[in-house]
């Protein structure tokens, strides 16, 4: 059994009280790894650490940050293929798209924002004739970063790659159930070369070492990434501090299919945004709005499609999709279903679950009609590859039922008339939007939501702002500094 180690300070080091958990691989329930369990002690250690090498991080040439950036993407390259499998095992994603997506996705993000990082520049304002008026980005100080399961090291990456870039120092903390890929961060982290305390990463319980990292005096913003509810949480845990707070939270995704759209392009669309890691994915399309004239067709071709998705074991090449995360998730799904059937919902696709994934935490693709827009499969995140469809009548209709939502995280349209299809989204009441696609996620494109979806953007040049304050300077050039006394009080 692998052990795994937090770091700290440049060094991997074990709890402070000596904390363990099982991660469970959610394929059998079988045992992944033991993993460090952390207490307030080790936040505070790391907090500490942090604060240490925030002043040294800050003054170094962002060019030399930038250089250490690379470095770890290219320490990460040479792991690849040990990541690919730990990371599956530990969340359940297949290894076609750990090897694919999740594994090759950190490297890439590192690059890019150190190459970002050296091209910002601040403002100058033309203010005033006789001054010098200007912005410079100057970093937070520690900051404090919580991730979430469902792209354990992507997610990490992603915040961890801007904040570094903008001279903050980071206290990581991965989800409890899916910590080892990050820890694994820590390792190279030491192998590339970053000073001790730049990047610290603990593992532990979200109610304890979150809440430890949320409310220390020591750390200057927080940027969470996971539901809706820890979010309202950690706001309401931030608020008494004045600490910032960024928070991309949840959401239940509108996908809008019009009558002239392009129905194979809908139909592939469909299938691999919606079941795409299993569903476990806050931009998965979980409610989709047809438009009568094409509805039978694209119904009909998209219930065919998502029947053929092989379900199995992750660590099989030739599976599409593998487990939810944990059994939890599992009941949860199964509980909207029933709920769903009940309140007269049509079922259009449910698979049997196969004998031999009965022990996982197995949901099959299941594909539901819904005549009730404000039916809870309608409204409520589930997390899972479960998804509604309703007919509508016409694009007013699908844009009044996208809107008639908490969430605000995206949406997406499929018309060849793009015309329309740019008047329907700049309707729609949501962050991120794409017209015939749906899920196109890279580093370059902010991603990012409204509503109780948050409000942080993550990726692309908009995520520099989120680790840094914007401050003013004003050179007065001037022999006086012309205040409205001047001739009253001049010497």
């Amino acid at each position: 059994m692998p052990e795994y180690k937090m770091l700290i300070g440049g060094k991997l080091v074990s709890p402070v009280l000596g904390g363990t958990m099982d991660v469970i691989n959610p394929h059998d329930g079988s045992l992944v790894a033991v993993a460090p369990k952390a207490s307030r002690e080790d936040v505070d250690l790391a907090v500490a650490a942090a604060t240490s090498a925030k002043a040294a991080w800050r003054k170094t040439y962002i060019g030399d940050r930038a250089g250490l950036l690379n470095k770890l993407a290219a320490v990460i390259r040479e792991h690849e293929q040990e990541l690919y499998s730990i990371e599956s095992q530990q969340y359940g994603g297949p290894i076609m798209k750990t090897s694919k997506f999740d594994i090759p996705f950190a490297p890439a993000e590192f690059e890019f924002i150190a190459g970002l990082g050296r091209a910002q520049t601040g403002l100058t304002i033309s203010a005033d004739p006789d001054a010098r008026v200007m912005t410079v980005k100057e970093p937070l100080g520690v900051v404090g970063l919580i991730t979430p399961w469902n792209f354990p090291l992507v997610t990490a990456v992603s915040k961890v790659a801007p904040a570094l870039i903008m001279g903050n120092t980071v206290v990581l903390k991965p989800a409890s159930c899916a910590p080892l890929t990050c820890l694994k961060l820590g390792e190279y982290a030491i192998e590339a070369g970053l000073p001790a305390g730049v990047l610290n990463i603990i593992t532990g319980p979200g109610a304890e070492v979150g809440e430890a990292i949320v409310t220390h005096p020591g750390v200057a913003k927080i940027n969470f990434t996971g539901d809706s509810a820890t979010g309202k949480r950690i706001m309401s845990l931030c608020a008494p501090l004045v600490k910032p707070v960024a928070s991309e939270l949840g959401g239940k995704n509108a996908f809008i299919v019009l009558d002239d759209a392009d129905v194979n392009a809908a139909v592939e669309g469909a299938v691999y945004a919606s079941f795409f890691n299993s569903g476990q994915n806050c931009g998965s399309p979980a409610r989709f709005y047809v438009q009568s004239g094409i509805y039978d067709e694209f119904v009909s071709r998209f219930v065919a499609s998502a029947d053929k998705i092989v379900v199995g074991n992750p660590a099989d090449p030739n599976t599409m999709m593998g487990p939810l995360a944990y059994m939890k998730c599992r009941e949860n799904a199964d509980k909207f279903v029933a709920e769903a059937k009940a309140g007269g919902a049509k079922v259009l696709l449910e698979r049997p679950l196969p004998a031999e994934l009965q022990k996982g935490a197995y949901v099959m693709p299941t594909i539901l009609e819904l005549y009730d827009n404000r039916a809870p499969l309608m409204q409520e995140e589930i997390f899972a590859p479960v998804v509604g469809i309703m007919k509508v009548e016409n694009a007013e209709q699908a844009i009044e039922y996208t809107n008639d939502n908490k969430y605000g995280l995206c949406a997406s349209c499929w018309t060849e008339n793009y015309r329309k299809g740019m008047l329907v989204i700049e309707q729609l009441d949501v962050g991120t939007t794409w017209i015939n696609q749906h899920l196109a996620i890279v580093p370059e494109t902010p991603w990012g939501g409204r509503k109780e979806s948050g409000w942080t953007k993550e990726n692309s040049v908009l995520v520099l702002d989120e680790y840094c304050y914007h401050k003013h300077v004003w050179i007065n050039m001037a022999d006086s500094p012309n205040t409205f006394w001047h001739d009253q009080i001049k010497l």
